[in-house]
């Protein structure tokens, strides 16, 4: 009945003006409808991945395992948007996850066809409760780089490297390692969440990330609604008590 009733008023919008009275009414049931399509989406995909997260949780973190997870939280992603991402195997070894996990790091995996500006719009179709314009398709945000594949990243919930400045953090974050894409945060926040029931920094602290935003580096912070804020008016010098930042490191096969 939804589905009907969206494809019904997409078909009254597109023969009305842009001046139309109706429009504004037309537009905002439509939106309510395709908000409660969304939802009924991620009812239907949450069984296997929460299995997957359950396993994530109450089993050693083998390379095997961490594969597995990640095979089927893309999968159940892909549906979202119509799309298969095809996950290679984790070539990370168990040693080197084991040494991540206490550095408080966490190994996550970004497929290619998500990790550009042009793609990020998508990102916000698989995970609607973002709704940040940064993930609007035409978005202002431009990635420094464009990493993809296999990466770990600093994983607490409250950031790491609070009260540097941006050279102060590429500093500390460096040994080969650089600042997460806005992409890999929006990946590393949703894989949190589903993991630890948190988002990264949804406890007030904010993020530098290798993103820009008219030249200026992007910060950001998930909301515990899971809301994605996005920001860009610090200075490079400016040190804040709850502003850091997070590191990744991607690993090839």
């Amino acid at each position: 009945m939804a589905v009907e009733l969206s494809k019904y008023l997409k078909e009254q919008l597109s023969g009305l003006s842009l001046d139309h009275p109706d429009r504004s009414y037309l537009t905002g049931l439509l939106m309510a409808t395709e908000g409660y399509l969304a939802k009924i989406d991620m009812v239907a995909i949450s069984s296997s991945v929460d299995q997957a997260a359950e396993a994530y949780k109450f089993h050693p973190h083998t390379p095997e395992l961490v594969t597995k997870v990640h095979r089927t939280i893309w999968h159940e992603r892909g549906k979202r948007v119509d799309m298969v991402y095809e996950v290679p195997s984790c070539p990370y070894t168990q040693m080197e996850i084991t040494e991540l996990e206490q550095q408080t790091k966490r190994v996550g995996y970004l497929p290619p066809e998500l990790a550009t500006q042009q793609s990020r719009h998508l990102l916000g179709k698989i995970f609607p409760l973002v709704t940040s314009p940064s993930v609007r398709e035409g978005n202002a945000v431009t990635n420094d780089e464009n990493p993809s594949g296999w990466f770990d990243y600093d994983a607490g919930i409250d950031a790491p490297y609070l009260g540097t400045n941006e050279k102060e953090l590429k500093r500390v974050a460096g040994g080969g390692r650089e600042l997460m894409s806005l992409n890999q945060y929006i990946v590393a926040g949703q894989d949190s969440k589903l993991l630890t029931r948190q988002y990264l920094d949804e406890g007030g602290t904010w993020v530098r990330l290798g993103s820009r935003d008219g030249g200026f580096v992007v910060f950001a912070r998930f909301g515990q609604d899971g809301y994605l804020n996005v920001g860009w008016n610090f200075r490079p010098d400016s040190r804040y008590p709850h502003l850091g930042g997070r590191s990744s490191g991607v690993k090839k096969a």
